[in-house]
């Protein structure tokens, strides 16, 4: 008894079964390229293929099978290479894997799924959805090469895996598909490839097991017939294929990202801070909301802003910063925060808007009133900036209630030691010129940058107050974009609002390299009393304020809005500056977009007519492809089998001894009447044969070419070449009279038959 081998395939079919599972691999890692774009999915992908193929090949050793030791080898390659290839970016040189790249990694393998389908692609940039195409690619190549390693009369199911990552690309891709006609062919191709070689290796194994006696000679022949039909076949059917799916592709393919809903994209709604002097223009002495439950102290938050384009101060998108990631919300919300517990009610009178005011970190949010379902059903919460919105609207007449923790703002003087927090917040597009100018001049003047953060908030507010209402004494343009803010430097005295002092104090905190955000809400001008007593809002009492993060305290209020009756526009002696020798140099102003002269668009319309006007014999080209690609895809049967029974012939006919053309020729005529219809009897002698041929088919002589074929065959010798030519044109004369005696329908059918092969497949299988 012999011992069991290592592996149970041969090193070269083992080699076989890999090189067909990493094409199989690539295929489906290339469909993942539209929704990353990029070269980064490659390596997670092709990464993940040979990881996958490795370990399905050392868990098949003998000493090593087994499914549980399968799953152990895919969760040791995910840990130990993993953060390599799907999270390269939090490991140190792109190799070296940190805490940080395991955790990204770890909870890519559950978030990163949804992540990709609500990713605005290319998604490449988004943090751990490279797990995507390297899990499925580790995963599927694992299980192929451990059932094409272990299987053998089913190894057929090994290529299912190599599908399913296919299938996963697709649907997690999108609308626009890598090459899909080639994709396609590639994968059916590799498989009916394998899938016949690997049938082939079963028979000759099964063969070898039962010792069954035969000529060899014969058997190397019909294995090299088999082997030149398959191929014939293989290609005949993927060029048809591919010729025909180009013209007939879909329009519009559908994925799985258009049932999944995406990412709110805040950048279709208006920067609240751009309404900013609406509020107090349009409803000072209006109740916008009653609220009933705030701390003392506490302010009610509307938006958070962290980035700023030169005109607003608005919440950055979701690829620039994590204040732009709005989530569903259910019955609760986990807050990991420290502070004081609140329950707060607000009844909405005269405010709307799609922002939810809220107090700090949300824990539950409840709406009331009749519109209850629908806003509950619209509601989105941001943890990280604590803010929360209701796609649907708020109104008058909405109520909420919410419970939250409101973390404790620490007096600045406590701030003395404290840290401040490397946040990343996007950076301006633009800053001013004048506030870069005056940022170098005072910005600098403390000890440390807390006392910076406080000599620049003193010094704006020394400024005059000012909405520019009516009954205000000094004018005040509203907005806050890059010229409001260059005229308001211009001035010997800053004269604004908290719209232009929010964003003038947030941006001076950038060119000092302090993370810094503008927040919007309202709250009483004594601040919220604290207790169960409601508190009606107006639109006098919105506000702007800046935070900044430290260590151990979060995200703590700068207010550098001067009192509103500071409405002197005398300025006040500042300090003499103490030059120091750093000094920030402005960056380059941002390049104006070059104008297109009117001549200019009329010549490209002018062209664009022309083209279209042009492109109609495109369109003829299309039309006539079309139509020959149809009729090609009709043929195609015909031409694929006729090339092959035409083959057969000729083998048949130039046959190197005579006695082999003699029986050739006579199993044309027996291959014809069988695809023809005939149950020809199988096991029986040549003349039994003949004469049931000749029955149906008169004009097919069978009798008389079967007579001559047993006298050439079994006679003395080799039959002349000039008789056997001749035998030849009398098989052509009878398979010509067979055909002209069967129906229409028959030799259609018969045309397309390849019942003869499988007969004469029967009959050597007997021998």
């Amino acid at each position: 008894m012999k011992d069991e081998p290592l592996l149970p395939r041969t090193p070269r079919q083992a080699v076989v079964d890999c090189a067909a599972i990493f094409l199989i691999g690539l295929a489906a890692t290339l469909s993942f390229g539209p929704v990353f774009g990029g070269v980064a999915y490659l390596a997670a992908g092709l990464g993940g293929t040979l990881l996958g193929i490795a370990v399905g090949v050392a868990t098949s050793l003998r000493p090593l099978r087994g499914w549980l030791m399968t799953a152990a080898g895919v969760v040791l390659a995910l840990v130990l290479f993993g953060p390599a290839l799907a999270v390269p970016r939090k490991t140190i040189g792109g190799v070296i894997p940190t805490l940080e790249a395991w955790q990204e990694l770890l909870l890519g393998v559950v978030f990163s799924w949804k992540g990709l389908l609500t990713a605005e692609p290319p998604a490449e940039g988004f943090p751990s959805l490279l797990v995507v195409p390297f899990l499925t690619l580790l995963v599927t190549s694992t299980l192929a090469t451990v059932l094409a390693m272990r299987l053998r009369r089913r190894a057929a199911f090994a290529m299912i895996p190599g599908v399913v990552a296919l299938i996963v690309g697709i649907v997690f891709g999108t609308k626009i598909a890598f090459w899909p006609a080639a994709l396609g062919l590639v994968v059916a191709g590799v498989i009916i490839t394998w899938w016949a070689w690997r049938r082939a290796q079963w028979r000759t194994g099964l063969n070898e097991e039962v010792e069954v006696t035969g000529d060899s000679r014969f058997r190397g022949r019909a294995r090299r017939q088999r082997t030149r039909g398959a191929v014939a076949m293989i290609a005949g059917a993927l060029l048809v294929a591919g010729l025909v799916s180009a013209p007939i592709q879909p329009a519009s393919r559908a994925v799985l990202r258009d049932t999944v809903e995406p990412p709110i994209e805040l950048a279709e709604y208006p920067s609240p801070l751009a309404g900013f002097r609406d509020w107090h223009k349009n409803f000072e002495d209006a109740t916008l909301m009653t609220v009933t439950g705030m701390p003392e102290g506490a302010r009610l938050r509307l938006a958070t802003f962290d980035y700023y384009d030169g005109t607003v101060y608005a919440v950055a998108g979701t690829q620039q910063s994590g204040s732009g990631s709005f989530a569903r919300i259910g019955d609760e919300v986990l807050v990991q925060q420290s502070g004081t517990p609140a329950t707060v009610q607000v009844q909405l009178q005269d405010y709307t808007g799609i922002w939810v005011p809220e107090v700090g970190y949300i824990q539950s949010l409840d709406f009331g009133g009749a519109r209850q379902d629908a806003l509950q059903g619209s509601l989105h919460y941001n943890g990280q900036t604590g803010t929360a919105i209701a796609l649907e609207g708020l109104g008058a007449g909405d109520s909420y209630e919410l419970q939250a923790i409101v973390p404790d703002q620490p007096e600045h003087e406590a701030l003395a030691d404290a840290t401040i927090t490397d946040v990343q917040v996007p950076d301006p597009v633009v800053v001013p010129d004048l506030l870069q100018a005056w940022v170098a001049t005072w910005g600098n003047e403390g000890q440390n940058r807390l006392e910076n953060i406080q000599n620049m908030q003193r010094l704006m507010q020394n400024g005059s107050f000012s909405h520019g209402l009516e009954d205000d004494k000094i004018p005040s343009l509203a907005g806050h974009g890059a010229g409001r803010l260059q005229a308001m430097f211009e001035r010997d005295v800053l004269v604004g609002d908290d719209e232009q002092y929010a964003t003038a104090f947030a941006l001076a905190l950038s060119r000092i390299n302090v993370p810094a955000r503008v927040v919007m809400g309202l709250y009483p001008d004594d601040g919220f009393p604290g207790g169960d007593q409601p508190v009606e809002l107006t639109g006098g009492e919105m506000h702007a304020w800046v935070e900044v993060p430290f260590e151990g305290y979060g995200w703590v209020r700068f207010d550098p809005t001067p009192p509103e009756d500071n409405d002197d526009i005398q300025p006040e002696p500042e300090p003499e500056p103490d030059p120091k020798p750093q000094v920030l140099q402005p960056p380059q102003p941002p390049e104006e977009p070059a104008d297109m002269s009117p001549d200019t668009v009329a010549d490209e319309g002018q062209e664009e007519d022309e083209e279209v006007e042009d492109a109609s014999w495109v369109i003829w080209l299309w039309i006539g492809g079309g139509s020959l690609l149809l009729i090609l895809l009709l043929a195609s049967p015909f031409i694929v089998v006729g090339a092959i029974k035409a083959a057969r012939w000729r083998r048949r006919y130039r046959a190197e001894r005579e006695s082999d053309r003699l029986s050739g020729g006579w199993h044309e005529v027996v291959d014809h009447a069988v695809d023809l219809g005939l149950p020809v009897p199988a096991g029986v002698t040549r003349r039994e044969v003949a004469a049931t041929v000749e029955d149906r088919y008169p004009r097919s002589r069978a009798s008389e070419i079967g007579e001559f074929v047993d006298e050439g065959v079994f006679g003395p010798g080799d039959p002349p070449k000039e008789d056997v030519d001749a035998f030849w044109l009398d098989v052509e004369r009878s398979v010509k009279g067979m055909r002209m005696e069967a129906k229409p329908m028959q030799r259609l059918l018969g045309a397309l038959s390849l019942r003869s092969f499988r007969r004469r497949r029967r009959e050597r299988r007997r021998r």
